[in-house]
């Protein structure tokens, strides 16, 4: 008779790992409808779907220029491939909670390699972005 205990175990894992798994997908898609409205032009409605650690401290006028001088001379996106997700409780100025690493490698028009890390941040049912970087 087979040992309950294990397979317990192995189901367990398995449901803690496709939960994890689900959660990093989901902060991922804020991640890229975040993105979408930047490369769009759509500040507005990126700083409006941003979490508060982003919009405390940049209104939806500071935002625009700050990414608008940082891609000043990139063009348009044309392709953005995700390079890796690390998943962290604690981020430098910001309150404990689950947020989502996520960097891309992403090419531009006028610039064939830009590295984009982007962090969400998971508030309440709801990942909402709360970092963005390029170099």
């Amino acid at each position: 008779m087979p040992k309950p205990l294990p397979l317990f175990i192995a189901f367990l894992l398995f449901s803690l790992s496709s939960h994890a798994y689900s959660a990093t997908d989901k902060a991922e898609v804020a991640a890229l409808e975040w993105l979408e409205a930047i490369d769009s032009g759509a500040y507005e409605q990126a700083w409006e779907t941003s979490s508060p650690l982003l919009q405390i401290p940049l209104s939806s006028n500071m935002l625009e220029r700050t990414i608008s001088a940082a891609r000043r001379d990139f063009g348009a996106v044309q392709s953005r491939q995700r390079l890796r997700v690390i998943r962290e409780t604690s981020m430098p100025g910001a309150p404990i909670g689950d947020y989502a690493v996520i960097t891309f490698k992403t090419r531009f028009e006028n610039k064939p390699q830009i590295i984009e890390t982007i962090t969400p941040h998971l508030e309440g049912d709801a990942w909402k972005v709360s970092g963005y970087y390029v170099k």
